[in-house]
């Protein structure tokens, strides 16, 4: 089981996604909020194995989220959805310590495809975006077919 967080400033947007993802048998949704520090109390109160982050929001923001979380729960895998262009803000987010990223545009399955590859430690980001940054370790799998190595180890084994 993946225990997912997710966070984002729209209540219609966090309640389609816990609908969406309550109903991947594999997922459990553990807590959600609405801003960056409520997501970094998240990141420890719940202890999420992956937490799902808007990145422009009121108060504290995702980016400044993503840096109280790295303090406070540095293991956690933090998956950014935003509405904007993944080419403007993803390189600088999985610099920042984001584990993958994520256009709000995208299919509500590549989601959970994400989910999957964040909670096992890889980084995320749909293989279009990674081939235009010049991410070819993240655009291509190696030749054996496997993926690379974990950049980070996942927060607890997969039950």
């Amino acid at each position: 089981m993946i225990r997912v967080a997710i966070v984002d400033d729209h209540a219609a947007v966090r309640h389609h996604l816990r609908e969406f993802l309550q109903g991947c048998p594999e997922l459990e949704v553990v807590a959600e909020g609405h801003n960056g520090a409520q997501a970094a109390a998240i990141a420890v109160d719940a202890a999420p194995d992956v937490l799902l982050m808007d990145l422009v929001m009121p108060g504290q923001n995702g980016r400044d989220g993503l840096e109280a979380i790295r303090a406070c729960a540095p293991q956690l895998a933090v998956l950014i959805l935003s509405g904007y262009p993944e080419e403007g803000h993803a390189l600088d987010l999985l610099r920042r310590g984001a584990a993958g990223y994520l256009n709000k545009h995208c299919e509500p399955e590549q989601i959970v495809e994400a989910i999957h590859a964040v909670a096992a430690g890889q980084l995320f980001l749909p293989h279009q975006v990674a081939r235009r940054l010049g991410l070819c370790a993240l655009a291509e799998p190696l030749q054996s077919g496997a993926w690379p190595q974990p950049l980070r180890q996942p927060a607890r084994a997969a039950a």
